[in-house]
């Protein structure tokens, strides 16, 4: 190990003292003692990122054309939140995930409490937002994509902060076999600042992603995803004819505008007619 990660005022006699109790004996056992130091120094070493490994347990959204879904793990974070609000910051490419209610304007619901009383998510449908973020982002729009979430507190308010710029892709592309010919494989797609390194500086990740949420942190715009009207039953439907004359009665049993005078000169002209009638058969 590099003696220089430790920086402490360490005397020569402790050096000493160290090498009898970390040397090995002849049935190969070793004893350690607990070194305490002043500082550590990890200047030149970088954070592993998260992603590089099993997901699954982290908080994450995923998103795809036509709606996104949080996780049950970043919905259980969020106290069990039924509604929350979107937050986008277009030019640090960061999303903000904050609870709410469900009277307040722009709130969009989560969650939900199945049969069995459980909390479960629920995908929100939103194709004009998604369509404006994969443009934005020039994801695939054919893709699925999959963004873990960082909690951030403060004052006793929890919401999840999302770097758009970290999303990991997936597609699902033809990879045909003897046994089935339509099989397709999900490929993950990784963005291309991941080449090359294993994560941010230790110095980068102790930066706080945003400085304050008090309100609409500065710099971020409250998004609002359209919801798709709701379908009527099938007994309230009203069916419309395609030909409107289908549904006119025939002239013949029209009804008669009694206070018309063409109306009434012909229903006098017929009264005047049958009582001559009645004459004529009884003279």
């Amino acid at each position: 190990m590099n003696n220089d990660f430790f920086t402490n005022k360490a005397t020569s006699e402790n050096k000493a003292e160290e090498r009898i109790f970390t040397k090995p004996d002849r049935e190969g056992r070793a004893s350690f003692i607990e070194r305490e130091v002043d500082r550590f120094d990890f200047e030149g070493y970088e954070v592993v990122r998260r992603e590089f490994f099993s997901k699954a347990n982290c908080p994450a959204i995923t998103i795809k054309y036509g709606s996104i879904i949080f996780n049950i793990r970043a919905i259980r974070k969020l106290n069990e939140c039924k509604f929350i609000q979107i937050l986008i910051n277009t030019e640090k490419k960061l999303m903000i995930v904050k609870p709410c209610e469900e009277d307040e304007k722009d709130s969009l619901q989560c969650s939900r409490v199945d049969k069995n009383g459980k909390v479960v998510t629920r995908a929100i449908t939103g194709k004009l937002f998604t369509a404006q973020l994969f443009q934005d982002m020039k994801w695939n729009i054919e893709s699925t994509v999959k963004i873990l979430g960082t909690l951030e507190t403060c004052k006793g308010e929890r919401i999840f902060v999302f770097d758009l710029s970290n999303a990991e892709a997936y597609l699902h592309l033809a990879e045909p076999s003897e046994d089935n010919p339509k099989r397709r494989k999900r490929v993950p797609f990784m963005p291309e600042h991941w080449q090359g390194n294993y994560g941010q500086s230790y110095e980068e990740s102790q930066k706080q992603l945003i400085t304050t949420f008090d309100g609409v942190p500065e710099g971020f715009v409250k998004i609002t995803i359209p919801q798709l009207p709701h379908r009527k039953p099938p007994d309230e439907k009203i069916l419309k004819p395609p030909n409107d004359d289908v549904l006119k009665p025939p002239e013949s049993i029209l009804p008669i505008n009694l206070f018309a005078a063409s109306s009434v000169s012909s229903n006098m002209n017929t009264l005047n007619e049958r009582g001559k009638e009645v004459q004529e058969d009884g003279t």
